[in-house]
């Protein structure tokens, strides 16, 4: 039934638990979904995946930062959180995508300005392709390589990111419907550019909703100045 939906999907959101340890599960069952499909249907599968890593603000010390701008603001992870979160993404990463590293593919638009091609990337006046697991290493290969077209990669590199999240704290949403959205096509990416356009609205958090919450720092944006640290709180 599952391979079946997600066969049937256009985009996938393959969602984990950003606290829990079970790196060896999640492989494990796309491992046995993927046995079950044929080559090139296992490649149109992994090719709609989204990796999440979901309730972000439960990984905790040190706090999370809040910084306050106005009646609102936005969360960030404190620099010790934010390696954290990248060990972990990278992590699963390893395990559970670079695996299926033959049936891999990294797709993005193109916005008319993208002519490179070799043994594994491709293009044509609307796509831009790459055949194979479009890893870190990869992506600063190819910039370091082709600096004017970063943003490219930096697109064809979200294919196989895994990316933490947070609902409640409205962390990386905005990134996660720009991933979405690219994996969909060109056409989309058009069809929801006035989306995308105000992305930056979907981190916002009032900050009457923010004192509800725990175990975050908060900054002052404007004053650029610690407002006040409220501790671990019940949320």
């Amino acid at each position: 039934m599952y391979l079946e939906k997600l066969a049937e999907c256009d985009v996938v959101i393959w969602a984990m638990h950003a606290d829990s340890r079970c790196t060896d599960h999640e492989a494990r069952c796309l491992n046995r979904l993927l046995d079950d499909a044929a080559p090139e249907e296992g490649r149109r599968i992994v090719a709609k995946l989204t990796y999440v890593l979901t309730k972000a603000d439960l990984l905790t010390p040190p706090p999370w930062i809040f910084d306050m701008r106005g009646d609102r603001g936005a969360f960030v992870p404190s620099l010790a959180l934010a390696g954290r979160m990248e060990l972990k993404a990278a992590h699963v990463e390893q395990m559970v995508v670079e695996p299926w590293g033959d049936l891999l593919g990294a797709a993005t638009y193109n916005a008319g300005d993208f002519a490179l091609r070799d043994e594994r990337l491709d293009f044509d006046r609307q796509t831009v392709t790459y055949r194979g697991h479009f890893s870190r290493e990869v992506c600063e290969r190819y910039t370091a390589a082709h600096p004017e077209h970063a943003e490219v990669f930096s697109r064809l590199r979200d294919n196989h990111r895994v990316l933490p999240c947070s609902a409640l704290f409205r962390f990386n949403l905005a990134a996660l419907m720009v991933n979405v959205v690219n994996k969909l096509g060109p056409t989309a990416i058009f069809r929801f550019q006035r989306v995308l356009d105000d992305v930056a609205e979907l981190a916002g958090v009032p900050v009457a909703a923010m004192r509800e919450y725990g175990n975050f720092l908060v900054w002052d944006g404007i004053r650029g100045a610690r407002a006040f640290d409220l501790g671990r709180l019940p949320i």
